[in-house]
């Protein structure tokens, strides 16, 4: 840990000095972070396969999710349905089902669309380019780019928390409110062009490991702090799917009194629900949406 920081504090002090990142700074960065990596290597499941498909599904789960809230439903997921097809093929109410317990539902919900795209029309190949996955489903630039690394080997620009870290920690560590837009440029010229799956997995290693000890994530202008979740509506709209797939359809008056939540809450959370078409309503029951 040290090594790594103290590696990457040489490489911010010439970076200050030169004013630009040379070819020199390029090597010292790398090896700063490769040195660590290898010797500080998580085994994840999801980085002992090539398979598209179960990466995209690992990196829409690591959306807003740390690695270990991520690791078993991701095994129990991928078992559940183990190719593009089984998922597009099953319901929303099984997918949300194996889902619990991640949050977010929305994701579980574009996901089972995006693969029903993907075998409709992609023949069940996993897009290996940006733009065309950029056009699936709760799939935005940065989760784009993140399967584009680590499905395909590809050198796009990923830009997400760790990644910050790092970059903030070597290049930024006296700034604040370092945007991601002043990031960019440094990472277009460190980037492992010949492996940039290695790359990427050796910055969020390093990242994970910085923030153990700093928390240079608050330099970054993206930086936010989520509202308690045990007082907000993300919480009584998850509990509610969660009934909803345990017990079946439900009147909104059993959700308040098995819930424990009032009834404005709860009719606040199924409309948003409603919206989203999660949750559907037919003659005051509530279930889980068909499509």
């Amino acid at each position: 840990m040290d090594k790594l920081l103290d590696g990457l504090i040489l490489v911010r002090e010439s970076y200050i000095k030169k004013k630009k990142i040379d070819a020199a700074i390029k090597r010292k960065f790398l090896s700063c972070i490769y040195d660590f990596y290898d010797s500080n290597y998580r085994h994840l499941p999801w980085r002992s396969t090539n398979n598209p498909y179960h990466i995209l599904v690992s990196e829409v789960m690591l959306q807003q999710t740390q690695v270990n809230r991520v690791i078993d439903k991701y095994l129990l997921f991928i078992k559940k349905f183990p190719t593009i097809e089984a998922l597009a093929h099953s319901s929303l109410h099984d997918v949300l089902g194996v889902w619990q317990g991640l949050g977010y539902n929305r994701r579980a919900k574009y996901l089972w669309q995006a693969s029903q795209i993907i075998v409709s029309q992609y023949n069940g190949n996993v897009p290996d380019n940006e733009a065309e996955l950029q056009k699936l489903p709760g799939l935005g630039k940065a989760t784009a780019a993140s399967v584009c690394i680590f499905a395909f080997g590809r050198p796009a620009l990923y830009i997400e928390t760790n990644v910050r870290t790092v970059y903030i920690y070597s290049f930024f560590a006296n700034h604040q409110n370092v945007s991601d837009a002043m990031i960019r440029p440094l990472l277009e010229v460190t980037i492992d062009t010949t492996n940039p799956k290695k790359f990427y997995n050796a910055l969020m290693d390093c990242g994970t490991c910085i923030k153990q000890h700093y928390n240079f994530s608050r330099h970054s202008a993206h930086y936010t702090v989520q509202k308690p979740y045990k007082t907000s509506l993300r919480k009584v709209r998850g509990d509610i799917v969660r009934y909803i797939v345990s017990y079946g359809a439900t009147h909104k008056e059993i959700l308040a009194q098995r819930l424990g939540y009032s009834p404005d809450k709860i009719q606040k959370a199924l409309e948003a629900l409603c919206r989203e078409n999660l949750v559907c309503e037919d003659n005051g029951m509530y279930t889980i949406a068909k499509r």
